[in-house]
């Protein structure tokens, strides 16, 4: 019964947590406000499942054994990418000490890529990398390739550390939550999350002053997630780091780097002050064509040369209507698989069912399947109604 509550529970903090993120990303856009406050309502009213009781915590510390400089890392007019393509151009930025940065942007843009060229794994193509005075640097790889996947646990941290007492090892080990018998695993018997931990064990031990991180919260579950969200707010270094977490980014970042169509600009706040930021562009952008669109008279012959023609804006008017059915599809499907979720989980939540593993587990794999519908369904409406929103 305990595994199976805890797994409805963290299933649930997952959930709540990204609507969390949704409602945060979505309240500030004007054609979203209305779905954002939709979906509040709905969490507003969701009923909570209570923690498992006497769930063990991971305990992950960072601390730094020297201090760096104040200036830790400046790029110059810095090109990145591979021999035979170019990923991002004139990336400009300055990394002070105690600094928090997140990367963010799309899949495949060059998030990495820049982490991979800053840690000289790969030659920037241009421009150039500064980096500060006693720096040591420390890489969290989201592909955990840094491990060996012949050795076990044990050897891992004690290969690193060879005159550490073996029982200072376990220890250290058990708070990471290896079991005695995990540390006689090899690394390639471990799951995703467990050698996200060993990774995580390792780079504590090493005592870096300059994190780089690529996705640490990839394969960690909620409370872990949570635990090394405090642990790098507590962290006495530097942080360099890639997410796809909004919540995660908002609670530590204060520098954004946001990369998107080969370029990357930088916004000096967290990921509410980001969003609102763009907010704000997007705002202005839209004020300006309607002042253009005021002030236009009847086109000259020159002018007439950037018009679309009939068949072109057809076209156009028919896309926008594609999309604006494709918004509507989706929000149907989203009501109609929210109302879906709330029902399980109420039905989860009564003590009944909560204290019986033969009721629960059916309802636990039905609400994973409806969730996870409803992640395709939220994903189908945000690229809908960002194609949407480009016939503003």
């Amino acid at each position: 019964m305990d595994s199976q509550q805890e797994a409805a529970y963290e299933k649930q903090q997952e959930k709540i947590k990204k609507e969390e993120e949704f409602i945060q990303k979505n309240l500030v856009r004007a054609s979203t406000t209305k779905r954002a406050q939709s979906r509040r309502k709905v969490l507003d009213k969701m009923e909570r499942i209570k923690p498992p009781k006497h769930k063990q915590k991971v305990r992950i510390n960072f601390t730094s054994e020297r201090p760096s400089g104040k200036e830790v890392l400046i790029a110059k007019d810095l090109t990145i990418g591979y021999p035979d393509k170019v990923m991002v151009s004139d990336i400009d930025f300055q990394v002070n000490k105690n600094d928090r940065v997140a990367i963010i942007g799309p899949n495949g843009i060059g998030k990495s890529t820049l982490l991979k060229t800053i840690m000289k794994k790969l030659e920037p193509k241009d421009g150039s990398i500064k980096y500060g005075a006693s720096l040591d640097i420390g890489y969290y790889d989201q592909e955990l390739q840094s491990l060996d996947p012949s050795k076990t646990v044990l050897d891992t941290i004690w290969d690193r550390h060879k005159t550490m007492p073996e029982k200072d090892v376990r220890s250290i080990l058990a708070s990471f939550l290896f079991t005695a018998e995990d540390i006689d695993k090899t690394v390639g018997q471990l799951s995703g999350g467990q050698k996200a931990r060993l990774t995580l064990t390792v780079l504590s031990l090493e005592k870096d002053n300059f994190l780089l991180m690529d996705e640490p919260t990839n394969h960690l579950d909620i409370e872990a997630k949570e635990v090394l969200e405090e642990a790098l707010d507590n962290y006495d270094g530097t942080l360099l780091f890639v997410s796809h977490d909004r919540y995660f980014i908002n609670e530590l970042a204060n520098k954004i780097i946001s990369v998107r169509d080969g370029h990357a600009k930088i916004y000096n706040g967290n990921y509410s002050y980001y969003l609102d930021e763009k907010a704000k562009q997007a705002a202005a952008t839209q004020e300006a064509e309607a002042q253009k669109a005021e002030t236009e008279t009847t086109p000259s012959a020159s002018q007439n040369k950037g018009k679309l023609s009939y068949q072109e804006q057809k076209a156009r008017d028919s896309q926008k209507r594609k999309l604006e059915r494709a918004v509507s599809d989706a929000e149907a499907r989203i009501e109609k698989l929210e109302a879906e979720e709330q029902e399980i989980q109420t039905e989860m939540a009564n003590p009944d069912i909560a204290a019986s593993f033969e009721k629960l587990g059916p309802l636990q794999e039905k609400l994973s399947a409806v969730q996870e519908q409803l992640d395709q369904a939220n994903n189908d409406w945000e690229n809908a109604l960002e194609a949407l929103d480009e016939f503003e």
